[in-house]
Order: structure tokens, then C-alpha cells, then sequence
């Protein structure tokens, strides 16, 4: 079926006369800072007498004219007047959605957000607002000005206001007439200070977490995961643009070319072969290699690409008194498969045939505990007195959770990581169950299989195994993967780096940092390089980065390559790990499912792509709903080598090579949108850092974080 594809950007044109701005030194009543970087030449001519080297900002009042002012005209052609256009279209588009009543912020990437009121969805507890942005690009995909309008999902704004409420502490986002602010801004200028001091707090409104959200006893309810995310986004900008972008009143300020969505130019779209996701699972009985794209068909047909590396594999259980008996029921299913009824079929026969692996239980290994709140203290007494016979048996310990991941108290969230920290100091894996979901899971059979497929995936990796590898593996090239978790809690961000991989994507090892911690970063990276190019040469190094590399991060790397005298080029890829919902595609001609087919990338920009990773392949014959609809991923491409790009397939390649390691997840059978190279590192960001110690240098070449 050939491929129609939209996306969310709305051409408007070129003004007809060239806009003129009015200029001042000073900070005059309605006026708008220019920064120094804007400072054009034509801008420096209009103060004659003043050096503008020594100045922050000017300030403008953009088309309002100012009595003897210098005013300029803006040069649509030229970088730094074209940002003061853009500004301006921003100061247009907020004072619009202000003049009409609405709340309008900054996003995260300091665009125009506006907040529209849900007519539904809203409660005696909170009112619900969906929230729309608006970025502005100038002739990226079209010859034509843009305006990108995406969703960016919902808010939900306490009718309870902070004057009425106690625990003040876990309040963050408020509220306050049209716009928002941090209820726990630090009060560090005198500005803040005196905002701070003008707040009215009966009119102050938090905006919902899940912290506060307990405090006072909102209930929680769990959010809503559309089926479709596609289907969803598409209808909210539509519905969105009809009734408040395609009205004469806004198509004054900015007048598009045509009421609708633009197509994708068919020039920025190409396609990776799908056939390059192939991936390689065991030989057959007569050493045949077997290869499949689509790991949740292969694991019911075929092995497992490599056993771990130890027959004799032993499971134990760590769980409250009360759930004893639950051990008995889940063990049974986990090693012999579940039963189902004759209508439908039985795709987990246990985790022996699933993963190709003999398993038995230690029993004298089991860790009963009492207290189901402080259970460490009675799991480390007991465990100091158990012996693990390390060198004939690899151990696994389930953990029989009494708290789910949504649980309010912070400390019963932490009693995993612990445990987790405990047994991997004696060189053991651990596999979290939550017994609440285990016990409603028992009772539906047939969706508790597709569970433990997942868990006995994860446990063999865990152990050592391999579940699947490229097939397709003909570069010599050393992978290097940088991701990253925020702990909202501590306002602080944790990075783990130096995740290397095999270019067949098989995993080396790992090290993480503190996110300042720059040069050793860049150590562990260059170590990394060292180890893989002691035993094979390598064609490239690249390094798929969370966020744009700064200099300072890539400085140190690229010394140390030269003192390496490698010769090869270094290429850095900025994965954003969040799925791109700034600027998206999707698909007029299947069957109103919208998504794009896997593989398929557009360039966005110069070495900028969106890329699409997922289950969706040309032929649609693997498809189901359960594979989800991601959204794509946004990649941009750079090289501090100044040939880098002179072969043109090189950006095919680097993309390809995302691709590939998407398809590499051992945590889940569903298809990730995002890398291991950036998936993984972020999952032992999010650990790692809770742990009491340092992770052991014996973990730090295996998974045992999945």
C-alpha cells in the first residue's frame, strides 16, 4: 500500500511587507529584551553612538511604534533578524490566547504552551486542561514559514486552593491567574522575592502530583493508556486547529497558506530494510542459523540465541509469611506454563521451553520475612547465614513484592532496591514479582502467559544468556550508549555511560556518573574505545548521546582518541530518548491507524531525522495492537571530523545502526522505539544511585538490572 504522510506543521506565508520593529536602550513599559546574539549589524547602526559590546539587551516594542526611537526594518534573509521575526511571532500568538482568557506558559523548550479547559474529565477535586504548543521554524521542510502544533497531554489544577491547604511542602506547580509558577521557587532575586510577596494564595492553584494528590487524599486513579496514541494526537490537533487556529481572527496574524495539515515532502522520507532488523535466535538440531524479525513470534518457534553459561541454574524466593502458599501456584506456572481453556491458545509452556533452560528450586535457600514494611533487617540476618555454591550453580531470587510501584509510602518503594543491592553484592540476580498483580494475573490465565514470557526473557539475560543478536552485522564499529534518569525527587540527574556494544549488539559493560562528573565520563568512554580496539579494528566509534553533547563533554574524548591514534571517524548521535511529540508523521492510508511503517525516516532538518521504530512492517503480517503505536524517535547526527559526511551513506548507516539496536530489549517481547543503547543506560540511572554502595565491578558486564 503506498504511504500517504501528513505531519503537524501548518505552512503560513511571508509577510507582505517587510515588518518594522522600534528600538530602545532602555526597558520601557510594554517592551520585550533582545538578546546580544540577536544584535544584527543593521541593529548596531541604529545606535550610533552607543557600543553595543558592553550590552545585554535592548528592548522593543516590536511594531508599536515608540515617539523618536530608531526602528528597523527586518531582514527576512538573515539568521539574526529572522530569531527577532520569530520572537515576535511568539509575543503574537501568547498576547492572542491571553486576550481570549486562557492559561499560556512556556514549555519545557520555551515555547508557547496554551492550556484549554476540558469540558469532561473534570472533578470536585481538580479541573482537567489539555495543553497545545506552537513552534516556529522557518522553511525546514516547505520554502515557507511553520508552525508546529502538537499535544502535550493534560494538567489537572486543584479546585482546593494553597491558602486551604496544609502539607505546603509537596506542592510544586501552581495555577495563578493566566499563568503557572514553583510554589518552591528559590527567593534568590529580588524580582522572585517580590512576585513571591504579591501572591494572593486564595487564588493560587496547585497543579496535581502524585505526592500531594496522597497527602490530602485525592484519589488516584490509574492513567489513561489510549490504545492508539496515534489515533488520539492526530483527532486532539485537528479538533484543536478547526476551532481555534482556522478562524479568520487568528489567520490574520498568521495567514495559512491552507486550512490543513501539510504533507510530508516526498523527498525528506526513506526507508531502512526492514531486513536489516533481522535477528539471529539458535541453531536448529543440524546447526542451521534461524533468524526472525519479531522476537514475540520467534521465542514460541525457536531458541534462544545463547544459553547463559552454567547448566545447573537454581531459583529461590524471598516473600512475606502470608504469601507462602502463592509460592507453590506461581512456581508451577513459571516453570510448567499456565493453563488455558480449549478457545484459546497456550503460547508460555514454562520457562524450560521457553528460553531453553533447566531451572530447579534451593529451598534452603528460601528467605521468609514477617514485617512486611522493614523487611531488611530479617532478609540480611538470614542471608549471612545461607552458603551459595558460586561455582558449580547460578542463583536467581525472586522477591515476592507486597507494593506495587504506584505504592505511597517512598521507603516501600525502596525495600526492591535494596534487596536488589544485597543479593547482587553476592553475585546473585533478582527478579521483582508484585504479588497483587501475580494473584489477579492467576486468575486470567491467558493474559498472565504473556507476563511470564517476559520474566523468564528477562531472568535468562539476567543469568547471562542472550536471547537474540543482529543477524545482519557486516561493520567492525564499537557503539557507545549515554542515557540518563532524573530522580524528581532529589531534583538531580544520574548518567550512565560507557554501555558498549558489539556492532552485532551484543552488550559489553557499563559505568555510571554523577551528571557533572565530565571527565570521567569521557574516561570511561575512552577506556571503552581502548578495550575494543586492543582486540579488532574498528571502522567508526559512535556514541548515541541522551542530550546534545556539550564541547566540554566532547573535548576530552576527542584528545584522547588522537592520543590513541585511532584514524577513525567519531560520530555522535543526540537520541532524544522521550518520544518526539514536537513534530510528528503519520499515515492517511492504514486503515486509520495512522502509524508509519517501521523503519521509515524523514529528515527534518540538515543531519535531523524523525525515525520510526516498531512492529509494523511493509507487509503488515506481523502486526497486532498489542505491539503498541510508538511515537518516532528524533535524531540528529554530528562529527568533529570535517570529512565525517563526505560518504553519503553514512547517515544511512548511523540510522540503520539505531534501527538495529532497538530491537535488542530483553526486558519485554514488545518493540522499543528507543535504542538499548540509551534504554539501558538510562534503566541502571534510575538504580543505581539508590544503592547504599558503589555497584560491585563483578556486575558491571551483566543485566542485571532489566
Amino acid at each position: 500500500m503506498q504511504e500517504h504522510l501528513k505531519t503537524n506543521i501548518l505552512n503560513f506565508k511571508w509577510p507582505s511587507s517587510t515588518p518594522t520593529i522600534y528600538l530602545s536602550l532602555e526597558d520601557i513599559e510594554e517592551s520585550h529584551p533582545i538578546h546580544w546574539s540577536k544584535f544584527s549589524k543593521q541593529i548596531k547602526e541604529a545606535f550610533p553612538d552607543t557600543d553595543l559590546s558592553q550590552v545585554e539587551h535592548i528592548y522593543t516594542t516590536f511594531t508599536q511604534e515608540i515617539p523618536n526611537a530608531p526602528s528597523i526594518k527586518i531582514d527576512l534573509t538573515k539568521g539574526k533578524e529572522l530569531r527577532i521575526y520569530k520572537q515576535f511571532l511568539k509575543h503574537q500568538l501568547k498576547t492572542y490566547f491571553l486576550e481570549k482568557g486562557y492559561i499560556v506558559v512556556k514549555n519545557f523548550v520555551r515555547d508557547v504552551q496554551v492550556w484549554i479547559p476540558s469540558k469532561n474529565g473534570n472533578t470536585a477535586d481538580y479541573n482537567l486542561f489539555y495543553k497545545f504548543s506552537f513552534k516556529i521554524q522557518f522553511a525546514k521542510l516547505t520554502d515557507l514559514p511553520e508552525l508546529i502544533v502538537s499535544y502535550d497531554g493534560t494538567s489537572k489544577v486543584l479546585t482546593k486552593s494553597v491558602q486551604d491547604i496544609e502539607e505546603t511542602e509537596f506542592i510544586k506547580r501552581c495555577v495563578y491567574g493566566q499563568k503557572t509558577f514553583n510554589y518552591q521557587m528559590d527567593l534568590d532575586t529580588e524580582d522572585k522575592e517580590e512576585f513571591y510577596n504579591s501572591i494572593d494564595f486564595s487564588q493560587a492553584f496547585p497543579i496535581f502530583n502524585l505526592q500531594l494528590a496522597r497527602a490530602i487524599n485525592i484519589p488516584i486513579e490509574e492513567p489513561e493508556r489510549p490504545k492508539n496514541k496515534y489515533q488520539k494526537y492526530v483527532t486532539l490537533i485537528t479538533n484543536f486547529t478547526e476551532k481555534y487556529l482556522f478562524t479568520e481572527e487568528f489567520k490574520a496574524l498568521f495567514p495559512f497558506k491552507q486550512d490543513a495539515y501539510i504533507d510530508v515532502p516526498g523527498n525528506r522520507i526513506n526507508h531502512i530494510n526492514p531486513n536489516l532488523g533481522l535477528l539471529e535466535f539458535g541453531k536448529d538440531q543440524y546447526g542451521n542459523k534461524k533468524t526472525h524479525l519479531v522476537p514475540k513470534k520467534a521465542m514460541n518457534i525457536l531458541s534462544p540465541y545463547r544459553r547463559p553459561n552454567n547448566q545447573n541454574i537454581k531459583f529461590f524466593f524471598i516473600y512475606h509469611t502470608s504469601h507462602k502458599e502463592a509460592i507453590k501456584s506461581f512456581y508451577s506456572n513459571l516453570k510448567n506454563g499456565v493453563v488455558v481453556t480449549d478457545t484459546k491458545k497456550k503460547y508460555f509452556h514454562g520457562i524450560e521451553s521457553y528460553v531453553n533452560i533447566k531451572v530447579a528450586t534451593s529451598k534452603e535457600h528460601f528467605i521468609e520475612f514477617t514485617n512486611e514494611n522493614d523487611p531488611i533487617p530479617e532478609i540480611v540476618e538470614k542471608l549471612e547465614s545461607l552458603t551459595f555454591d558460586h561455582d558449580n550453580i547460578k542463583y536467581a531470587a525472586f522477591y515476592l513484592s507486597p507494593f506495587d510501584k504506584f505504592t505511597p509510602d517512598p521507603d516501600d518503594r525502596e525495600i526492591y532496591i535494596r534487596i536488589k543491592e544485597l543479593f547482587l553484592n553476592e553475585g546473585i540476580v533478582t527478579q521483582v514479582v508484585d504479588y497483587e498483580k501475580m494473584v489477579v494475573n492467576i486468575e486470567n490465565q491467558y493474559n498472565f502467559q504473556f507476563s511470564l514470557q517476559n520474566m523468564a526473557l528477562a531472568i535468562h539475560a539476567k543469568l547471562g544468556g542472550a536471547p537474540w543478536k543482529l543477524a545482519v552485522t557486516d561493520k567492525k564499529e564499537l557503539v557507545i550508549g549515554v542515557g540518563a534518569f532524573t530522580n524528581q525527587g532529589e531534583n538531580r540527574r544520574y548518567i550512565a555511560s560507557a554501555f558498549s556494544f558489539q556492532n552485532n549488539g551484543l552488550f559489553r559493560n557499563f559505568e555510571y556518573f554523577n551528571q557533572n562528573e565530565t571527565e570521567l565520563l569521557a574516561g570511561s568512554i575512552l577506556k571503552a574505545i581502548r578495550d575494543f580496539t586492543s582486540v579488532a579494528e574498528a571502522d567508526k566509534v559512535v556514541i548515541h548521546f541522551y542530550k546534545e553533547m556539550k564541547y566540554e563533554e566532547l573535548k576530552p574524548i576527542i584528545e584522547g582518541m588522537h592520543k590513541l591514534k585511532l584514524g577513525v571517524p567519531l560520530y555522535i548521535l543526540n537520541i532524544n530518548k522521550t518520544e518526539s511529540e514536537d513534530i510528528i508523521a503519520y499515515d492517511l492510508n492504514w486503515d486509520n491507524k495512522l502509524m508509519p511503517v517501521s523503519g521509515t525516516y524523514i529528515r527534518i532538518a540538515e543531519n535531523q531525522f524523525l525515525l520510526f521504530n516498531n512492529a509494523r512492517y511493509p507487509s503488515d503480517r506481523f502486526y497486532s495492537d498489542t505491539d503498541g503505536y510508538p511515537f518516532p524517535i528524533k535524531i540528529k547526527i554530528s562529527s568533529p571530523d570535517e570529512d565525517a559526511f563526505e560518504d553519503v551513506e553514512v547517515i544511512e548507516e548511523l540510522l540503520t545502526q539505531v534501527y538495529q539496536f532497538s530491537r535488542l530489549y530483553w526486558k519485554s517481547l514488545r518493540q522499543q522505539n528507543v535504542p538499548v543503547t540509551i534504554k539501558y543506560p538510562e534503566m541502571v540511572a534510575q538504580i543505581a544511585p539508590r544503592f547504599e554502595n558503589v555497584v560491585p565491578d563483578h556486575a558491571k558486564d551483566k543485566l542485571w538490572f532489566l
